[in-house]
C-alpha cells in the first residue's frame, strides 16, 4: 500500500506515519519516501544510489538558509525513489546502516 499524503510504503489501510486514510495500492511510478539521513550519510547514500542506477529525489529538511546559519553538518536529507526501485534502494539503506553501526 502507498500513502498519498506522506509517500510512505505501508502495510495497512491507514498510514502509521501520518495517520492518513488516503492509501491505495502502490504503482510502479509512485515516488516513495525511502529514508532521512544526516549530512554525511546522505552523501554516501547518494553515491550508492547513483552507482546502482537508482533514480532518486532528495529534499533537504532545513533548507539552504537555515543550513547556512547552523552549518551544513546539522542538515538532514530525505530521499525518495520510484516504487519500482524501492526494494533495491531499501536494501542499500539497510546495508549502509549496518556498515555505519559496525
Amino acid at each position: 500500500m502507498y500513502c498519498e499524503k506522506c509517500r510512505h510504503v505501508i502495510d495497512s489501510d491507514r498510514c502509521p506515519v501520518c495517520k492518513s486514510r488516503k492509501v491505495r495500492m502502490s504503482q510502479p511510478s509512485d515516488i516513495c519516501f525511502l529514508t532521512e539521513q544526516d549530512y554525511v550519510s546522505s552523501e554516501i547514500l547518494e553515491g550508492l544510489l547513483r552507482r546502482n542506477r537508482i533514480p532518486f529525489l532528495k529534499k533537504d529538511v532545513m533548507g539552504a538558509g537555515l543550513a547556512m546559519k547552523v552549518g551544513p553538518m546539522l542538515e538532514r536529507t530525505r530521499f525518495y525513489v520510484p516504487f519500482s526501485r524501492f526494494s533495491g534502494a531499501a536494501s542499500l539503506v539497510s546495508d549502509l546502516l549496518m556498515t555505519s553501526q559496525a
